[in-house]
């Protein structure tokens, strides 16, 4: 009989419905080889979310085990949330593991995007951080051909006797990796409940891999400073993009405003005319308006224009900020867990974004 859920890996009980790993003693007792807890079965079946919360302490325990190994890492990343999902102390971490560094989600950009200046663009990011992985690779879950390409780089680098760690945040992409790629390499499907909401894997799933060795899939760690983290299912449904992201462009005059649905808003403060390109989700409203009407806009239209997120989620992300970046040339500027706005040109913008939420400037990745 097994003792562990096949999707979310939590242990199972059958005492309390309001704990992790709960399923009813009877589902337990007439299938105990084969099974999911209630929380994944409600997920996997009917879209039904159930808020847990990860014990942190066991988690970072499991990665000092791991890290005293000669276990093979799975580092997965955002492609279009690199800022927020790329961990500064991956080396701390892991001082001695090989890593596969994996910048998923590929299919969002589009089609005439070059992998290559996105591969250069990590690649002086891990020289910055001094961070050494062993391989780099810009990737999709739905690529058949990356998928193989995944599994023959793990079986470079694993020598068939070590363990493989799938490794990551929220919402990158891990689980949906591993099923697919064990899906099209060994022909074969995983259970593991596939979800868009933060801590879907609860505990550490082990899957029997080659020549006796198994692969890992870890529970996300969770930031408090990505949009998702304060979203409800319906939301993230929109927010997260399961299809190419089209760019919306806006040419944009001095006291002109950009609205990202209700999540933030960029004010073009002072300069030239300049280009505004947004890389959002297609289901999140862009809306330009007066600077001068920005505030009232947002108070006034949150749920009949800008609609997202609902004024509940707005209450968790609490106070706004505002913050100044001086434009030269092309930059890009990121709203983690939400997507970047490209700006060509000169000037000054200002970005009006909740508190909690981690905006960053860079070159322009596009």
């Amino acid at each position: 009989m097994k003792n562990r859920c096949e999707g979310c890996g939590a242990k199972i009980q059958t005492t309390d419905p309001n704990k992790v790993g709960y399923i009813s003693s009877d589902v337990y007792l007439k299938n105990p080889d084969n099974f999911l807890c209630e929380r994944c079965f409600n997920l996997t079946h009917y879209n039904q979310q159930k808020e847990v919360q990860i014990d942190e302490k066991k988690f970072y325990e499991n990665i000092k085990k791991i890290s005293q190994t000669s276990a093979l890492i799975v580092y997965v990343v955002d492609g279009f949330d690199l800022e927020g999902t790329f961990l500064d102390n991956l080396s701390d971490l892991f001082p001695n593991n090989k890593i596969i560094m994996l910048v998923n989600k590929f299919d969002l950009f589009l089609s005439s995007t070059k992998p290559q200046k996105i591969y250069h663009y990590l690649k002086s990011m891990l020289e910055d951080k001094n961070i050494h992985v062993s391989s780099l690779m810009i990737v999709s879950s739905k690529k058949k051909n990356d998928l193989i390409r995944i599994y023959n780089e793990i079986i470079r680098l694993q020598n068939f006797n070590e363990d493989v760690y799938f490794f990551g945040m929220t919402n990158v992409g891990k689980s949906s990796l591993i099923k697919e790629m064990i899906k099209v390499a060994c022909a074969k499907d995983s259970k593991l409940t596939i979800s868009n909401l933060p801590s879907t894997t609860l505990d550490i799933i082990k899957i029997p891999f080659i020549k006796g060795t198994y692969l890992y899939d870890m529970p996300g760690i969770i930031n408090k400073n990505q949009f998702t983290y304060y979203l409800e299912k319906n939301s993230l449904d929109k927010v997260l993009p399961k299809k190419f992201i089209k760019p919306k462009t806006f040419q944009l005059n001095v006291n002109q405003t950009i609205f990202i649905g209700g999540f933030a808003y960029f004010n073009f403060l002072d300069g030239e005319k300049i280009s505004f390109v947004a890389n959002f989700s297609n289901d999140i409203v862009i809306h330009r308006t007066k600077i001068e009407n920005a505030d009232s806009f947002l108070e006034n239209h949150l749920d009949d224009i800008l609609k997202i997120p609902s004024k509940e989620e707005i209450e968790k992300l609490g106070e706004l900020k505002r913050l100044k970046f001086i434009i030269n040339d092309k930059k890009d500027i990121c709203l983690s867990g939400l997507g970047f706005a490209t700006i060509h040109g000169k000037g000054v913008i200002e970005v009006v974004t909740y508190e909690p939420i981690k905006v960053t400037l860079r070159d322009a990745l596009l």
